[in-house]
């Protein structure tokens, strides 16, 4: 898994950036709204990629430790967070590791986060029965993943035209023929990336039980979408989806815990 990430880093740094279209409109305004993130908070980042997230929570004035199992992905979010100094810790970590979660803390974050990571993971199972130990009383854990319904890998993108009384329309949608069986295929994040990368695709269910599993609740979700007027140049392309969300974003907490 690692060596695909590390194949990948170079090209996924440079078109990620600080953020490409579906992060800087969907992803991060999302995820903020719904961490609510107070300054000095110290923030734990699962899957950091190139860091642009981690960065971004920093800006915001929190302390962030940020993992990640590529070190070819973490070399470029270390280039390119000279400027925050130690408000980023980076790691190598292996989120899917029971003991390798447990050293980074007990009661230690006042918030977990994991920006469109993991989807890309084996296993969730063991990150979410770590995360009683990890979160600070009345913390939450705030995610985003490819929305499990409309964007995995058992849909195709579409484009109909239409006579409606004498206008040709086109419409833009989704034919979904498999969702509800978990399911592990290759995919482009990005067209043109060196490699293809794992997809775990997993029904809503299945992404939430072991959450449930570990005492936390949903308190907040969202299904955020594209506006009708961003520029595309593929027309198949997600910003041409107003109103099918590629992304689903989620806010749990601690059964029993206060805000």
């Amino acid at each position: 898994m690692a060596a695909v990430w590390d194949a990948n880093a170079a090209f996924w740094d440079a078109r990620m950036g600080e953020g490409n279209l579906t992060h800087r409109t969907l992803v991060a305004p999302t995820m903020e709204r719904l961490l609510q993130l107070r300054k000095g908070e110290v923030v734990l980042d699962i899957a950091c990629g190139n860091g642009q997230f981690a960065r971004r929570l920093a800006e915001l004035g929190a302390t962030v430790v940020a993992v990640d199992l590529s070190g070819g992905m973490l070399a470029h979010a270390r280039a390119r967070s000279a400027q925050v100094g130690d408000r980023i810790d980076f790691r190598r970590l292996d989120a899917t590791d029971p003991a390798a979660l447990d050293e980074l803390g007990r009661g230690r974050f006042a918030a977990v986060v994991s920006a469109m990571a993991l989807m890309d993971m084996t296993e969730i199972a063991p990150l979410a029965r770590a995360l009683p130990s990890l979160l600070a009383p009345g913390g939450r854990f705030v995610f985003a993943v490819t929305h499990p319904a409309f964007n995995g890998t058992g849909m195709r993108r579409m484009i109909e035209e239409e006579d409606v009384g004498g206008t040709m329309v086109q419409r833009s949608g989704v034919v979904v023929f498999r969702y509800g069986t978990p399911t592990t295929a290759k995919g482009l994040a990005m067209v043109g990336q060196p490699e293809p990368q794992y997809y775990f695709d997993r029904p809503l269910n299945e992404l939430l039980r072991p959450f449930f599993a570990a005492g936390l609740a949903v308190d907040a979700l969202e299904e955020p979408r594209f506006g009708p007027d961003l520029p595309t140049t593929r027309p198949l392309s997600w910003a041409a989806f107003t109103e099918i969300p590629s992304v689903l974003v989620v806010r749990m907490r601690l059964l029993g815990s206060n805000p």
